[in-house]
C-alpha cells in the first residue's frame, strides 16, 4: 500500500511579533504558494533567527520541509512547533504523514491518535492512521479505522480499495471482494481494481475468476508486469503450464527483478516435462539469489529426470549445506537419488534425517524401504512400507515394493493384493502388471498372467519384456503354438534379441519339431557365439531324441561359458538318459550349490535317486520340491514316477491325480497315470487317459508311442502302426517308436518288409535291440 500524505501550505492567523520575524513568515508563505519550498525554508529559517519562540515559523517550515521530502526535518521542526503551542491540533496530523514517510509507523499512529481527540469526525486521520496500521500488519486496527472513515466519507471509493486490501491481508478475501466490487463500480476502468479482486480470488482459489480480472487489469495496463505474474500463478495452478510459461515470459519482458519469477518459470518449465529449459531458469534464480536452497533443490531434481545424477546430487549437497537442520525434503529427495546410485546406506540415512524432521513423510519411509529390501532387510523393509501405506494409502510404489517383498517370501496371494492395489490407484502401472503376471505364473493361474501381459502389450506394444512374459505363459500353460506367436511378434521388434529365438526354440522342441528347434539355437550361436543358454538348449534338445554324447558336449559347453542352475539340471538330465544316475546327481548337486531353493534339482534328484535305487532319498528330495514350489504340479508328476520306479502303482496314481485336479491340462500327468494303470491291469483307464493327453497335448509323443503298445497288447495292430507313425512325425530320431512300430509291421505279413527296414532305422538311431530283432525276424 502506498504512502499517503498530503502536505498542505495553510497561511495560518500570525501573532503579533517582531516586525521582522512576521515579514519572514508572510514572504515564506509567498514562496510556498509558488511551490518555492527551498525558498520559503530560508524565509521561516530567517524568521527563527528573529524568534525562536514563533510556533508558526517552525510548523510552516516543517510543512516545506515535508514537500521537499527532508521527513526527518519536517519531524524536528513539528515536534518543537508541538513543545511551543501543545495544542495545535494539525500539527500532530502533519508530524504523523511526515512519520508514515519515515516508515515509523507506531509514532504515526501515535500521532493520528493524538489527532483525532483534535478532531473525531476528520476521515482523512482515520484513513492515515488505518495506512499506518496496515503497514504495522495491524489489519484488524486499520479495517476498524476504514470502517469509521467510510461512515463520515460514505463516497470515498479509495477507503474501500485500502480496506479490501487490508481484508486481504487478514486472509478474509470473500469479504475484500466485496469492497473491490464496490469499487469497480465507481471505477470500472481501474487496472490496480482488477488486480487486487483477482489477487483475492487466487487466493480462494477460484484460479478461473482470477484469471478473467488479470486479462482486464492487463487490458486496462499492458505494462503491469505483476499481473502477468500472478496470472502465469493462476493457470499453473489449473495445470495450463503452456499458459504459465507464456505469461512468465512476459512478466520477465517487463520486470526481470520480480521476486522468484525465474523460480516459478522454471517450476512451470518442470511441470510441463521440459526440464532442461527449467534448469537454466532455475540457474538465473540461483544467480538472483546464491543462498537459496530451495532452487538448489529444484534444480538437482530437474538434473536428476534429465538422469544427470552427478549434478544432481551436487546440487542436493549445496541445498543441504545451506540448510543442513531444517530442509528435509532435500534428504528425502538426495536420498532417492542415492538408492538410484545403489548407495544403499547413504540413502538409509538421509531417509532416517527425512523421517527424524517429520514423521509424516511417507516418501521417505518409501525410499528406506527400498534401500532395506536391497540390503536383503525384509522384515524392517516390510515395516517401512507398512508405514508409508498407512500414511499414504494411494502410494502405489509401496504396495508395488510391498507385493515384491510377499512374492519373494513366498507369499503370493499377499502379493498379488499388493500389486492389484497399486494397479488400482495407478492404471498404468506396467511393472506391476508384471510382476503380478509373474507371480500368476508361479501360481500356475496361466490365463491371469496372459491377461496381465496382454494389459502390458496394449500399453506398450513394442515391450520386449512383456512379450517374453505372455510366450513364456502361453509356454506353461502348454499353448506352444501360442507361445511361437507370441516370440515372432516380440522377434520382429528387435531381431537382434536371441531370448525369442531361444525361448521360440525351446516351444517347438514341445511340439516334436526338433528340426526347428535346432534351426533357432544354430541362428541364436550365429548372431552369439558364447551364448550358453543356447548351447545348453541345444543339449537338452539333442538329449530329447537319445544324442546323449552330443547332449553332454554341447550342456558342457555352456556351462564353461556361463555356469548355472538350468545348464546344470539339463546335464543332469542328459546323464540320466544314459543311466548315469550317480553322475546326474553330482550335476542336480551343482544346481543346488547355485539356488538351494529349486525345486526342479530336487525332483530331478530324486528321480535318479530312485532310479538307483534311494527309494527314502528319492522321496525326501520330493518333499523339499513340494515345499520349495508347493504350486508345481510336475513335483507330484515326479513324485508319482518315482513312486512308479518303487512299484508303488496305486499311491504313483493319487500323485498324479493331485497333479490333475492342480491343472486339469496336464497332458504328463495324464500319460503317466495311464501307465500305471496299464501296470495295473485298468485298460480301458489307461486308453482313457492316453487319449486325455493326447487331446490336452497333440504334440505329445511319448503318449502315441503308449498308447501304441496299448493298442499293440490289445492285438489292435493297425491302431498301434497308426500311434507309432503319429510318434514318429513328431520326432524323426524317436527309435522307440521305429522299434515298436517294426516289430507290429513284422506280423502283418504284407508290411514285413517295411516292419524289417522301421528295425533297421531305430538299430540306426542306436537302439541295440533292433538289430537282434532283425537277425531273428528278417534274415
Amino acid at each position: 500500500m502506498g504512502k499517503l500524505l498530503l502536505v498542505l501550505s495553510l497561511i495560518l492567523p500570525i501573532w503579533a511579533i517582531a516586525q521582522t520575524a512576521d515579514t519572514y513568515i508572510q514572504a515564506g508563505n509567498a514562496k510556498d504558494k509558488i511551490k518555492n519550498y527551498n525558498g520559503a525554508i530560508q524565509d521561516y529559517t530567517r524568521a527563527i533567527r528573529m524568534d525562536s519562540t514563533n510556533a508558526n515559523a517552525y510548523y510552516y517550515r516543517a510543512n516545506a520541509r515535508a514537500n521537499v521530502q527532508d521527513y526527518n526535518g519536517a519531524v524536528k521542526d513539528f515536534t518543537q512547533t508541538i513543545r511551543l503551542k501543545s495544542d495545535y491540533a494539525d500539527v500532530y496530523y502533519y508530524r504523523a504523514n511526515a512519520y508514515s514517510n519515515l516508515e515509523q509507523y507506531e509514532d504515526a499512529v501515535q500521532d493520528y491518535s493524538t489527532a483525532l481527540r483534535y478532531k473525531p469526525n476528520n476521515a482523512d486521520i482515520y484513513h492515515y492512521r488505518a495506512n499506518a496500521k496496515a503497514n504495522l500488519k495491524d489489519n484488524v486496527g486499520a479495517i476498524a479505522d476504514f470502517n469509521k472513515a467510510i461512515e463520515i466519507t460514505p463516497n470515498n471509493i479509495d477507503l474501500y480499495i485500502y480496506r479490501g486490501v487490508a481484508k486481504s491481508n487478514m486472509g478474509d478475501n470473500a469479504a475484500a471482494i466485496v469492497d473491490y466490487d464496490r469499487a469497480i463500480k465507481s471505477r470500472p476502468n481501474s487496472s490496480e481494481l482488477f488486480y487486487y479482486r483477482a489477487n483475492a480470488k487466487a487466493a480462494l482459489k477460484n484460479y478461473n475468476g482470477a484469471i478473467v480480472d488479470f486479462d482486464k487489469a492487463i487490458a486496462l495496463n499492458p505494462h503491469n508486469a505483476e499481473a502477468f505474474y500472478y496470472r502465469g500463478n493462476a493457470k499453473s495452478n489449473l495445470g495450463n503450464n503452456q499458459g504459465a510459461i507464456v505469461d512468465y515470459n512476459n512478466a520477465i519482458r517487463l520486470n526481470p527483478k520480480l521476486s522468484e519469477l525465474y523460480q516459478y518459470l522454471a517450476n512451470a518449465k518442470t511441470n510441463a516435462s521440459d526440464n532442461k529449459g527449467a534448469i537454466v531458469d532455475y540457474t538465473k534464480a540461483i544467480n538472483q539469489d546464491p543462498k537459496n536452497a530451495e532452487l538448489y533443490l529444484r534444480r538437482g531434481v530437474a538434473y536428476y529426470n534429465t538422469k544427470d545424477k552427478v549434478k544432481a546430487l551436487a546440487d542436493l549437497n549445496k541445498a543441504i549445506e545451506l540448510q543442513p537442520e531444517t530442509f528435509p525434503e532435500a534428504y528425502r529427495t538426495r536420498a532417492g537419488i542415492r538408492y538410484d546410485n545403489k548407495d544403499y546406506g547413504g540413502a538409509i540415512d538421509d531417509a532416517d534425517f527425512a523421517i527424524k524432521s517429520d514423521d509424516k513423510d511417507e516418501s521417505a519411509y518409501a525410499t528406506r524401504a527400498a534401500s532395506k529390501y536391497a540390503l536383503k532387510d525384509t522384515t524392517a523393509a516390510l515395516a517401512d512400507f507398512n508405514s508409508s501405506i498407512q500414511l499414504n494409502p494411494r502410494n502405489s510404489y509401496s504396495y508395488y515394493m510391498r507385493g515384491n517383498i510377499k512374492r519373494d517370501t513366498k507369499d503370493f496371494h499377499g502379493a498379488i493384493e499388493d500389486y492389484t492395489q497399486a494397479i488400482t490407484i495407478r492404471p498404468d502401472y506396467l511393472d506391476a502388471y508384471l510382476e503380478r503376471g509373474n507371480v500368476y505364473t508361479r501360481t500356475r493361474n496361466f490365463s491371469a498372467a496372459a491377461q496381465d501381459y496382454q494389459r502390458v502389450l496394449n500399453n506398450s506394444p513394442r515391450s520386449e519384456e512383456a512379450y517374453l512374459k505372455l510366450g513364456d505363459a502361453r509356454a506353461l500353460f502348454r499353448d506352444y503354438q501360442g507361445a511361437i506367436d507370441t516370440y515372432n511378434l516380440g522377434f520382429k521388434i528387435n531381431p537382434k534379441n536371441t531370448a525369442f529365438l531361444i525361448r521360440r526354440g525351446v516351444a517347438k522342441s514341445k511340439l516334436g519339431d526338433t528340426q526347428g528347434a535346432a534351426r533357432d539355437f544354430n541362428q541364436v550361436l550365429r548372431i552369439d557365439t558364447g551364448s550358453a543358454e543356447a548351447y545348453q538348449n541345444r543339449g537338452n534338445l539333442k538329449a530329447g531324441y537319445g544324442d546323449y554324447e552330443g547332449a553332454l558336449a554341447d550342456i558342457n559347453k555352456g556351462l564353461s561359458q556361463k555356469p548355472n542352475e538350468e545348464g546344470y539340471l539339463f546335464l543332469g538330465n542328459a546323464k540320466a538318459g544314459l543311466n548315469d544316475f550317480l553322475g546326474a546327481i553330482d550335476s542336480y548337486n551343482k544346481a543346488l550349490d547355485l539356488n538351494t531353493n529349486s525345486a526342479k534339482a530336487y525332483y530331478f534328484r530324486g528321480l535318479s535317486k530312485a532310479n538307483l535305487p534311494d527309494s527314502l532319498g528319492a522321496m525326501d528330495d520330493f518333499r523339499k520340491a513340494y515345499e520349495n514350489d508347493p504350486q508345481d504340479e510336475d513335483v507330484f508328476v515326479y513324485r508319482g514316477l518315482a513312486k512308479f520306479a518303487l512299484q508303488d502303482s496305486i499311491n504313483a496314481i493319487q500323485e498324479y491325480n493331485t497333479a490333475i485336479d492342480m491343472n486339469p491340462n496336464n497332458s504328463d500327468a495324464y500319460l503317466y497315470r495311464a501307465v500305471a494303470k496299464f501296470k495295473l491291469q485298468d485298460y480301458r483307464g489307461a486308453m482313457m487317459d492316453y487319449n486325455n493327453a493326447i487331446q490336452m497335448n497333440p504334440a505329445n509323443k511319448m503318449a502315441f508311442v503308449r498308447r501304441g503298445e496299448l493298442k499293440e497288447f490289445q492285438k489292435d495292430n493297425r491302431g498301434a502302426i497308426d500311434d507309432y507313425t503319429s510318434a514318429i512325425s513328431l520326432d524323426t530320431r524317436l527309435r522307440m517308436a521305429y522299434y515298436r512300430r517294426g516289430m507290429v509291421r513284422i506280423q502283418v505279413s504284407a508290411e514285413k518288409n517295411n516292419g524289417c527296414l522301421d528295425l533297421s532305422k531305430a538299430g540306426e538311431l542306436g537302439l541295440r535291440e533292433a538289430y537282434d530283432a532283425i537277425k531273428k525276424y528278417c534274415n
